[in-house]
């Protein structure tokens, strides 16, 4: 390996250099199907790195591109401890810390692939195993899976599961150019399969944000693949995506067509719960009673709950409702819930309430009239029987921990009317908003509030959820929203957390490497084009993630961007992998 080595150390340079391509070759499928397989393949990498930044230097292994982005990688972690140090310092805080000490990483890894990188086509490889054996395990557990199927593998998330099988689907389709030029059907044939299966394990992940970023980036893929492949391939491609979408769109247990109706439908709710709260809600959070008798609520209310069993369920205007004098509680619209169970079963329905005083007693008042009982869910709760052809107002209760559900039953052929009051802020329109899209907008507006109090460094590493708790209980944010860790967005967890100073540290993570890779896009030569177009996507990929998800708060999504960012800057230097094509 160097001139004058002994034979003995030339031996363990062919054995390390052995060993790297095999963790090369293995940790997109490792990473995604065995358990802590991230956290193995980078810490032998780094170990590896270490060794070999000892024994032969740091600073005579790296090159110059390496070290700015190395610093956007040490900039990062720096601005986290920084913000945890003069913001509020929690466990969250700690723990994220010790997450984000990953990035540090990028040196020894990058050290390891600069001294011995492997073939792009054993990286390549890699990517193809990974997505046809992520693509196989979604396909047969789709296939034993009793109902509605995400695929989730060992990340016990589906949507980080989907995030990174799109970014296998990503930087597999950068070499599809090289696998062409090869001219040989059955590579081109295992190339597509691989492709296909990837493809699959996206889609069976129901992860919308993975399913955006391919749809936005097919466009640059194409784009750039157009100089080193044939139009028609591309437009067959095209085709081939759209039938497996379709076909995955019209089998309903994929959960595709579910889960795309689900934005509509949860964005219409969440305006609906906009429109009946006020616009300013810092000074509307007194626990007074509010009748929520409007009727786009009541409405939105039941598409929220479902329609129960054996029950027909209405909203109706009601003269009653303003007639009534007994009532302390005034109702201005006068619309209600008209609950009429079939006639040869009892009937039942359950409504949400959104509760955020989890230690306390809970209760509620009601406003009903028919025939039928009422109570609130949880094991010490006690029902109430109503016989009324008036309307009147209960009181329900209900033991610590429970509450969140208001449960009634109808006797056959009997008619039940109920109204809800509020007895704190928000304790039913809020319920409007604990749907996958209302607690992201709801932590979005948390989080840029938080943002607008400490514009600089944040609130604090980690320190989202305790701030969170805070204006769940003052009720200025929806309190479903207020029980995560991070905002759902690496965009806003980063003012919120970390602020100004924390957001360009973020930019600087994916634009330093992304105009590295950029460059390389341009070259003549097929390999560092593939590469760069591989890195290219695997930055615009997390970019677009992070816009709805907080994807660096997981190690793995760590793990797997720096190693991936070290694999193609290595390949791409002189010292790096052989001009060649996949052969």
């Amino acid at each position: 390996m160097f001139s004058g080595s002994s034979p003995s150390a030339s031996a363990a340079s062919g054995r390390l250099r052995y060993a790297v391509i095999a963790l090369v070759l293995a940790f997109p499928s490792v990473c995604l199907l065995v358990n802590r397989g991230d956290s193995i393949g980078l810490g032998l990498l780094a170990l590896l790195g270490f060794w070999v930044g000892f024994r032969e230097g740091f600073a005579r292994t790296l090159q110059r591109e390496d070290g700015y982005v190395a610093l956007a990688f040490f900039a990062f972690f720096a601005v986290a401890v920084l913000s945890y140090e003069f913001g509020q310092a929690t466990y969250d805080g700690f723990r994220f810390l010790g997450r984000d000490l990953r990035f540090l990483l990028i040196v020894p890894v990058l050290v390891l692939f600069r001294r011995y990188p492997p073939p792009a086509k054993a990286v390549f490889i890699g990517l193809a195993l990974g997505g046809l054996l992520t693509g196989a395990y979604a396909l047969v557990e789709f296939l034993h899976a009793p109902a509605v199927y995400r695929a989730q593998a060992e990340t016990d998330l589906p949507i980080m599961f989907g995030d990174l099988t799109a970014c296998i689907v990503l930087t597999l389709a950068a070499a599809y150019g090289l696998v062409v030029s090869a001219r040989k059907w059955w590579l081109i044939a295992a190339f597509l399969l691989c492709l296909f299966l990837g493809l699959t394990a996206v889609i069976f992940s129901g992860a919308r944000g993975a399913w955006v970023a391919l749809v936005l980036l097919l466009p640059l893929l194409f784009g750039l693949l157009g100089r080193v492949t044939h139009k028609r391939y591309l437009a067959l491609i095209v085709v081939s995506l759209l039938v497996l979408f379709a076909g995955t769109f019209a089998v309903s247990r994929t959960d595709v067509r579910h889960r795309l109706a689900e934005i509509t439908g949860q964005i219409s709710l969440y305006q609906t719960a906009l429109h009946s709260l006020p616009s300013d809600r810092t000074q509307n959070v007194r626990d007074v009673p509010f009748c929520d008798d409007q009727r786009q609520f009541l409405e939105s209310w039941l598409v929220f709950t479902g329609r129960g069993t054996n029950v027909n369920v209405n909203v109706v205007r009601d003269p009653k409702l303003s007639t009534t004098r007994q009532l302390s509680v005034v109702c201005h619209d006068g619309y209600a819930l008209q609950i009429t169970a079939t006639r040869r079963s009892y009937g039942w329905i359950t409504l949400p309430r959104s509760v955020y005083r989890e230690t306390a007693l809970q209760s509620t008042r009601l406003l009903v009239c028919g025939i039928g009982t009422v109570s609130l869910s949880g094991s010490n709760s006690k029902k109430i029987y109503i016989n009324s052809d008036d309307y009147r107002e209960i009181v329900l209760h209900s033991g610590p921990r429970s509450g969140n559900t208001v449960d009634v039953v109808v006797a056959p052929a009997q008619t039940l009317w109920l109204v809800p009051v509020e007895g704190y802020f928000g304790e039913y329109r809020y319920s409007l908003m604990n749907t996958s899209v209302g607690k992201r907008f709801e932590m979005w507006r948390a989080a840029w509030h938080m943002f607008l109090k400490h514009p600089v460094l944040g609130i604090g590493t980690g320190a989202f959820y305790e701030d969170a708790q805070q204006m769940a209980r003052r009720g200025f944010i929806a309190p479903p929203a207020a029980r995560f860790d991070h905002p759902h967005s690496d965009y806003f967890d980063a003012l919120s957390s970390r602020g100004v100073v924390g957001l360009v540290a973020l930019l600087a993570l994916f634009l330093v490497p992304a105009a590295y890779f950029l460059r390389a896009v341009k070259s003549h030569e097929d390999t560092s084009h593939a590469v760069g177009l591989a890195g290219l996507l695997l930055v615009c990929g997390f970019a677009i993630f992070g816009l709805t998800d907080t994807v660096f708060i997981h190690s793995m999504n760590i793990s797997w961007y720096v190693i991936y960012i070290a694999l193609f800057m290595a390949l791409l230097k002189p010292g790096g992998a052989k001009a060649e094509g996949v052969k």
